[in-house]
C-alpha cells in the first residue's frame, strides 16, 4: 500500500438540486496501484451517505488495491463533502453516484481540489463495480437500475431494493416520521434549500395512509430491474430484522425474470458487515467474482455453485441453482383445531368439519415476538397453526405469503404472521411480516373497514432458506397489530374463515407429514419457550444504529 496513488476529485453531476448557482459536486477519494504508464484498472466503489461519521472504505482499500483495483469511496449528494441535496433514496442520489460511473468512462467532468481537471480514462479502464452494506448496498442496487454503461457488476449487501418495504409493512409505518429522520441524519444542510425540502420529503411520504404512492415508485428499483446490466452478487443475513429479508428475495426474484447473472450468499447473522464476520469464506468467492466480471479472468466461476449459504448449525452449505431443484410453492390449508390443542396446516384441501371460524382479540398495541411460545396453551390474543411433526425434514427457500379472510370488529386493523420452526423445547421464529388490513385491494388505497365486514388479504413473509429437521412442526402464528403508529391504539378482535384462509411456501422434500387432515391424531402438548433470533426494534434511534452499524464495520 505505500506505492499507492491516492486522489480527491470532485465529480460534477450537471444539476444544481442545492440552488446555489453552481453544479453540485460528488466528492470521490480514489486509492489505485501504482501502475505502469499506460495501464488501466479497473475499480471498486464504496457510495455511502455516512462518511460524515469517520466511515471510509478500509478493508476494501486494503484487501483490493494489493489485487489490482482502484478503490473509490463516494461520498452520496448533500453529505460529507459533497454538495446538492440528499433524498432518502431518490433521483438525487441515484443520479449523483452515477455520475462518477460516467466520470470513470469519460462522460462526466472531474476536478482536484486545485481546480485541475482529472482525467479517470488516464488510470482506470471504466469498467466499474459497486459494493457496500446497508444504504451503502442500497445505492449500488440503485444505480445498476439505472442501466449505466460501464458498470459491470455490484456486490449489495443487506440492501434496500425498495425504500417503501424498508419502511412500511405493506401499509404500516414502522416508525413516525422516519424519513424525516434519515435525512435528517445523513445530511450536512449546508443549504437552506436542502433542510427546507425535508418537511416535504416527509410529507410525501405519506405516513397517515401508510400507503405506496408516486413518490414511493421513485425509490422502488423493482421498477426498472429489466435495465440491468450489471452481474449481481447478493448478500444477506437471513435473521436481518433491519433491511428485512424481503429485499433479498424479491431482488433476487427480479434477477431471475430478466435472466441477470447472479450469486447469493446468506448467513446466520444480522445486519452486519460480512467481510468481517466470515473472513475468506466471504472475501475468496467476493474477489473470484470481481476478477471476472472486471478483470475477466478465466477462473472457473461460472461453474462454482449459484448459492452459498450458512446453515442452522453454523456449517456451510452450497447449491447449483438458488432455489434448489425440487423446490416448489406449497398450498397450506389453515385448520381448525378439531380436538387438537392447535390448529392445522395442511396440503390437503379445506376441513368442512368443526368451526372454520376461529377468532381471538389483540392484547396490545404491538405483539412481542413471545406470543409463539408454548404453542398448545390456550391464548385468546393469537391463532396457532402447525402441521404434524414431520417424518422427514423439508426445506424452505424463498418468500411465503399467507391470505386470510377476516373480519374485524373495528375501522382500522394490523394482522402479523410469524412462520415459526417449532419444537418440543423451543420456538424459533423463521420470519415475520406484518400488514394492514385496510390495503386489502391495494397497497396504493387505504380504506376504512366496515366492522363484520369480511376482507381477503394477501402480503408476502419475509425470504428464508430454512431447514424445518425431521420431528419439528412448521407453524404459522397470526395476531392483531396496531395498524398505523399515528393513531390511537384500539383493541381488535378478529375472525378468520379458515376455510378460505392458508399458508403459501416455497419447500422442498417430503410433505407426507403435511397431508394428513388435523383431526388424523392428537397433538401433543408442546412447551416451546421462544429462542430467537429478535425482532426489530421499536426504538427508531437503535434501529439506525443498526442501519449504520452494518454500513461502519
Amino acid at each position: 500500500m505505500t506505492e499507492a496513488v491516492k486522489e480527491v476529485v470532485n465529480v460534477e453531476t450537471g444539476f444544481d438540486r442545492d440552488r446555489d448557482g453552481k453544479t453540485d459536486t460528488i466528492k470521490v477519494e480514489i486509492t489505485r496501484p501504482n501502475a505502469a504508464e499506460g495501464a488501466r484498472v479497473p475499480m471498486i466503489i464504496h457510495a455511502s451517505p455516512y462518511f460524515f461519521q469517520g466511515s471510509r472504505a478500509a478493508w476494501e482499500t486494503d484487501f483490493f488495491v494489493p489485487r489490482g483495483y482502484a478503490v473509490a469511496t463516494v461520498a452520496l449528494p448533500g453529505t460529507d463533502f459533497s454538495t446538492g441535496c440528499a433524498d432518502v433514496g431518490g433521483n438525487r442520489e441515484v443520479l449523483g453516484t452515477k455520475a462518477v460511473i460516467d466520470w470513470a468512462n469519460g462522460r462526466a467532468n472531474g476536478f482536484h481540489p486545485d481546480g485541475s481537471k482529472a482525467d479517470a480514462t488516464l488510470w482506470t479502464d471504466g469498467k466499474t463495480g459497486m459494493i457496500g452494506v446497508s444504504w451503502d448496498g442500497t445505492i449500488a442496487n440503485a444505480v445498476a437500475s439505472t442501466g449505466v454503461e460501464g458498470l459491470k457488476t455490484i456486490v449489495p449487501v443487506a440492501a434496500i431494493s425498495s425504500w417503501y418495504d424498508y419502511t412500511r409493512g405493506n401499509g404500516i409505518p414502522f416508525y413516525e416520521e422516519y424519513v424525516k429522520f434519515l435525512n435528517d441524519y445523513v445530511s450536512h444542510y449546508n443549504s437552506q434549500v436542502c433542510e427546507d425540502m425535508t418537511p416535504t420529503l416527509q410529507a410525501k411520504s405519506d405516513d397517515p395512509t401508510g400507503s405506496y404512492n408516486k413518490w414511493w415508485s421513485v425509490r422502488d428499483y423493482h421498477i426498472d430491474a429489466s435495465k440491468l446490466k450489471a452481474s449481481v452478487f447478493l448478500v444477506h443475513g437471513l435473521t436481518d430484522e433491519n433491511v428485512k429479508t424481503r429485499h433479498f428475495g424479491e431482488w433476487w426474484d427480479d434477477l431471475v425474470k430478466n435472466g441477470v447473472e447472479r450469486r447469493l450468499f446468506l448467513h446466520q447473522d444480522q445486519h452486519v458487515e460480512p467481510y468481517y464476520e466470515f473472513g475468506s469464506t466471504y472475501s475468496t468467492p467476493l474477489l473470484q467474482w470481481f476478477d471476472y466480471y472486471l478483470q475477466g479472468l478465466d477462473n472457473g466461476l461460472p461453474n462454482e455453485p449459484q448459492a452459498i449459504i450458512q446453515r442452522e448449525n453454523k456449517s456451510w452449505s452450497t447449491d447449483t441453482v438458488w432455489p434448489p431443484v425440487g423446490t416448489q410453492d406449497q398450498k397450506l390449508q389453515l385448520t381448525s383445531p378439531l380436538g387438537r390443542p392447535a390448529g392445522a396446516l395442511t396440503t390437503q384441501p379445506a376441513n368442512v368439519r368443526g368451526d372454520r371460524y376461529l377468532t381471538f382479540k389483540q392484547s396490545s398495541d404491538y405483539s412481542s415476538d413471545s406470543i409463539v411460545s408454548s404453542p398448545t396453551s390456550p391464548r385468546g390474543d393469537r391463532l396457532v397453526f402447525m402441521t404434524d411433526a414431520l417424518a422427514e425434514q423439508v426445506r424452505q427457500s424463498g418468500t411465503a405469503s399467507v391470505t386470510l379472510r377476516v373480519k374485524v370488529d373495528r375501522k382500522a386493523a394490523g394482522l402479523q404472521a410469524r412462520v415459526v420452526d417449532y419444537t418440543n423445547g423451543a420456538a424459533y421464529i423463521v420470519s415475520r411480516t406484518i400488514a394492514d388490513l385496510g390495503h386489502h385491494k391495494s397497497w396504493k388505497v387505504k380504506e376504512d373497514l366496515v366492522p363484520g365486514t369480511w376482507y381477503e388479504i394477501t402480503w408476502e413473509i419475509n425470504a428464508d432458506d430454512r431447514i424445518f429437521a425431521a420431528g419439528h412442526n412448521l407453524g404459522l402464528v397470526i395476531t392483531a397489530e396496531k395498524p398505523n403508529p399515528l393513531i390511537a391504539y384500539e383493541p381488535v378482535t378478529a375472525t378468520v374463515d379458515t376455510r378460505n384462509s392458508f399458508l403459501t411456501i416455497p419447500l422442498s422434500g417430503s410433505l407426507k407429514s403435511m397431508a394428513s387432515l388435523a383431526s388424523a391424531r392428537e397433538l401433543a402438548p408442546m412447551v416451546a419457550p421462544l429462542v430467537g433470533p429478535a425482532g426489530p426494534s421499536r426504538d427508531v434511534n437503535e434501529f439506525i444504529r443498526e442501519f449504520f452499524h452494518g454500513s461502519k464495520q
